[in-house]
């Protein structure tokens, strides 16, 4: 993608640097890796005798119990310490096996206190839209900078949302001007149960008078997928928190090429309604002295 003077949506002073003629450096397409569902000898047996006892033709949903999860351990008498581990484990580090997805039930999540639901809805996971990357020059301050991986694929969630806060890709992806409020929130939403999200940033367009806009944010390193459930529960946070306030969820997802894909979400009643209605992705241009720093400062893998 080449973007000329006029096209530019931000200053030079920002960063970004995309200009007539340049080039960005190539970064290949490749698919994010996904954690399979079907490979856990105690939670997907669990998780799929459950479905099968409580399964009716025509339902688009189906409702169970945190004893039910429990009475499925010891019926197949598996250990689990934590049975509400297994629902944890299947609703947001995989997906579900194959016999559940094959009658359209994509999605699993809590909906009160010891109590899930299996619901019909299009996909478990998200893949990130590949669009024409856009360059920023890496704009971290070397303090901070010398002491993370030099790729993004190499980063954890919270790294990543460093690097994008210091470079203002969201700035830059919803045209605001954007705040960080609080980070790493982990709270209980009624109907919902527990909600986890990576970042909760505030936007202003004008000044810092306007009413803030909020957005719910979900950051997924290499290995990790965005999970339809986990960015519903976002929405479900924050809509409960900040009722008289704009919700924009919006999702950060690393690639193999250390390409940054940014993604907003609408705001759904159901989880099976929830879609991406806007995508871009994004390269950080890392200087020569920013990664002989990295090299140099021989901080271990983290």
């Amino acid at each position: 993608m080449q973007i000329t003077s006029l096209e530019c949506a931000t200053s030079i002073e920002s960063g970004w640097h995309m200009a007539a003629g340049d080039d960005p450096p190539k970064a290949l397409r490749k698919r994010a890796l996904q954690s399979p569902g079907n490979l856990s000898r105690v939670y997907v047996p669990v998780i799929a005798k459950i479905f099968k006892e409580r399964y009716r033709k025509g339902a688009s949903s189906i409702i169970f119990s945190l004893d039910d999860v429990r009475n499925a351990c010891d019926a197949l008498g598996v250990a689990s310490r934590n049975p509400a581990d297994v629902i944890y484990r299947m609703r947001s580090r995989t997906i579900l096996p194959a016999e559940i997805l094959a009658l359209g039930f994509h999605v699993l999540r809590p909906i009160g206190r010891g109590q899930y639901a299996f619901e019909k809805a299009t996909s478990t996971i998200f893949e990130p839209p590949f669009t024409d990357p856009i360059t920023t020059v890496d704009l971290c301050p070397m303090p901070v900078r010398r002491l993370l991986p030099i790729s993004l694929a190499e980063m954890d969630e919270q790294a990543i949302l460093t690097v994008a806060s210091f470079c203002r890709v969201l700035d830059h992806f919803t045209g605001m001007t954007i705040y960080r409020l609080r980070s790493h929130v982990r709270k209980s939403v009624p109907g919902v149960g527990q909600a986890e999200l990576d970042a909760i940033d505030v936007g202003i367009a004008r000044s810092d008078d306007d009413i803030p806009v909020v957005f719910a944010i979900e950051a997924k390193a290499l290995a990790d997928a965005l999970n339809r459930v986990q960015i519903f529960n976002m929405v479900q946070y924050a809509e409960y928190y900040y009722p008289e306030l704009t919700v924009r969820p919006l999702a950060m997802k690393v690639d193999e090429a250390s390409v940054l894909h940014v993604i907003e979400f609408n705001v759904p009643k159901k989880t099976s309604d929830l879609k991406i209605i806007k995508a871009a992705s994004y390269i950080i241009d890392t200087s020569d002295a920013q990664k002989a720093a990295i090299r140099a400062t021989k901080v271990p893998k983290q």
